[in-house]
């Protein structure tokens, strides 16, 4: 009979669908995007990145992606799914850790503003180069403020963030007809 607990940490079938390199490769890179951003926000001597709940992190988000798949009868997921998995687990498992008794508000919220930081690059990739009217300027700025505050304070769920992604690229779409 399984517990609760060997159901819930049971991974095994991971490595074998996703191979233990692509686990690890995952692992890596958001180990190197984790470290980047604390070093990026001066946090290094304030912010520890515990390796474990990273590891949790990332196999959870596997096991997401191997439901998914098995349940929609496809192979690949797209880069929004992908985002969305990654930012959720992100924020569940928040494998970065405050140094001691240090606190305000950035630190509080560090796996918040690390996962905002990675959805907000997510938004604007390859459009860095492009200048906003100004209006749409305040617009963009006003969403990030919205979404940052979502991460902060709302219920959240990868198929949620997944639909908010969704929102943001359609009014792209509907902002390039005027």
């Amino acid at each position: 009979m399984n517990n609760i607990e060997s159901l819930y940490l049971n991974y095994d079938g991971l490595f074998e669908e996703f191979s233990e390199e692509v686990i690890r490769s995952r692992y890596a890179f958001l180990y190197k995007e984790s470290m980047e951003f604390l070093k990026s926000q001066k946090l290094e001597e304030q912010v520890r990145l515990d390796e474990v709940m990273l590891m949790h992190m990332v196999l959870d988000y596997f096991s997401d992606v191997s439901r998914l798949k098995s349940f929609h009868h496809i192979h690949h997921i797209n880069e929004i799914k992908v985002i969305s998995y990654e930012t959720f687990w992100l924020l569940r498992r928040k494998p970065l850790q405050v140094i001691g008794q240090q606190q305000d508000d950035f630190l509080a919220f560090v796996n918040e503003k690390f996962a905002f930081s990675r959805l907000a690059a997510f938004l604007v990739d390859g459009r860095r180069d492009q200048t906003l009217r100004e209006q749409d300027k305040k617009a963009f700025l006003n969403y990030l403020d919205t979404l940052y505050y979502f991460l902060k304070y709302r219920q959240y769920d990868p198929k949620m963030l997944e639909l908010m992604i969704l929102g943001f690229r359609a009014g792209e779409i509907w902002g390039r007809q005027s």
